[in-house]
C-alpha cells in the first residue's frame, strides 16, 4: 500500500487526533483484572495535589495512600531517581511540565505517570534510566515525551506485570550516546526466574522517534501487545525484537525508513504474529512465526483479554504526530 508523506499526515492530522486521554480510556494489559486489582487507578479519586519542589514530591510520593500529584514546572531529581509508591497519580499540569533524571517504581503496583516530559540524566550521568520498574504490576505510561536516558528511556525489569504504554514519544538527542536502547521488557535471556509468565505489556500509539536505535520495545518471556505505533528512527538497528520466550502481537503498525522492523532477538525460541502493518521504504528483517532454536516452543498470541480499537495502520502516522506527548 502506498503512503502519504509524514507531512501532509501531519497537516491533516487535526482531525484523528484524540483530545488528552481520561482514566476512563485506559486499554490494554494495565486494564486487565489480576493481583487483587480490577484495574490501573493510580490516585483515583483524591484530591489534587499541586506540586513545584522535589523534596515535597519525594515525601508524597514516599507511602502508599492513594494520592494525584500534579508537577508544576520542571523539578530536577538529581543523580538518584525519584521513588514512587502504590496507589499513585503523577501527572503535569500542563505541557510543559518536566521531570529531569529519572522515576522508579520498585515493588509497587496501581501508578499512572501521564501528561509529562521525562528528559534523562544524559550520557555519562545518573540515572542511567529515565524510567525504570521492577517487580511491579498494574502501571500506566501515558502521554509522555520521554528522551535522552543514558540508558533505557523506558525499562520494564524482574517480573513487571500488568503495563500499558500510550501515547509516548521517545527519542534521544545525542547521536555519541551508543546505548540508545529506549524500551526493554524484561531482565534478559537468564531472568525466566523472575519473568516467566509476566512481562505482559501493551504498547499503542507511541512515537519511536529520532535517534532511537534499539529496543521499540525488545521483549523477553512476555506477551507483547503492540498497535498503532509510528516508528521513524532513520539510521537505527532494529525496531522490536522478541527473543527468550516471548510471543509478540505486531498490528497496525506504521514502519517509516527503518531497518528490521521486527525480528528475534536472541537463540532462543519466541513468536511474532504481524498483521496490518505498513512498511514504508523500510529495508531488512520482518520475522514472524515460531523463531529461535532453543528451549520449549512457544505458541502464537492473538487474543489480547481486552477489548480494543485499531486504526487503520495508513492513519497512524497524522494521529500518533499530532497525540502523543503532553497535551
Amino acid at each position: 500500500m502506498k503512503s502519504r508523506p509524514l507531512i501532509a499526515l501531519f497537516l491533516h492530522a487535526t482531525l484523528l487526533a484524540p483530545s488528552f486521554t481520561s482514566a476512563s480510556d485506559l486499554v490494554g494489559w494495565a486494564s486487565v483484572e489480576a493481583h487483587g486489582l480490577k484495574t490501573t487507578a493510580g490516585g483515583g479519586e483524591a484530591a489534587p495535589i499541586t506540586v513545584t519542589t522535589l523534596e515535597t514530591l519525594k515525601r508524597l510520593l514516599a507511602d502508599d495512600v492513594p494520592r494525584v500529584l500534579v508537577v508544576a514546572g520542571k523539578i530536577a531529581t538529581g543523580p538518584k531517581a525519584l521513588d514512587i509508591k502504590s496507589n499513585k497519580t503523577l501527572m503535569g499540569a500542563d505541557k510543559n511540565a518536566t521531570i529531569h533524571g529519572g522515576l522508579s517504581i520498585k515493588r509497587a503496583a496501581n501508578i499512572i505517570v501521564r501528561n509529562l516530559n521525562i528528559q534523562g540524566a544524559g550520557v555519562g550521568n545518573d540515572p542511567a534510566d529515565a524510567i525504570a520498574a521492577r517487580e511491579s504490576h498494574h502501571l500506566w505510561f501515558d502521554h509522555l515525551n520521554v528522551w535522552d536516558s543514558r540508558d533505557g528511556n523506558l525499562d520494564l525489569t524482574v517480573g513487571s506485570d500488568f503495563v500499558t504504554v500510550s501515547w509516548c514519544k521517545f527519542w534521544y538527542t545525542d547521536a555519541t550516546n551508543d546505548h540508545r536502547l529506549s524500551c526493554l521488557i524484561g531482565g534478559g535471556s537468564t531472568a525466566g526466574g523472575t519473568d516467566t509468565g509476566k512481562n505482559r505489556v501493551t504498547y499503542h500509539h507511541n512515537w519511536f522517534a529520532d535517534l532511537v536505535r534499539e529496543r521499540m520495545p525488545r521483549v523477553l518471556f512476555g506477551q507483547c501487545h503492540l498497535y498503532n505505533n509510528l516508528y521513524t528512527c532513520e539510521g537505527n538497528n532494529y525496531c522490536i525484537g522478541s527473543g527468550s520466550f516471548a510471543s509478540v502481537l505486531i498490528e497496525g503498525n506504521y514502519f517509516k525508513g527503518v531497518k528490521d522492523p521486527h525480528k528475534f532477538a536472541d537463540g532462543n525460541h519466541a513468536f511474532i504474529t504481524a498483521k496490518d502493518n505498513i512498511y514504508d521504504k523500510t529495508k531488512g528483517k520482518q520475522e514472524t512465526g515460531l523463531g529461535g532454536t532453543d528451549g520449549p516452543d512457544v505458541g502464537p498470541f492473538t487474543q489480547p483479554p481486552y477489548s480494543y480499537t485499531a486504526h487503520p495502520a495508513k492513519d497512524v502516522p497524522a494521529i500518533v504526530m499530532k497525540g502523543a506527548g503532553p497535551q
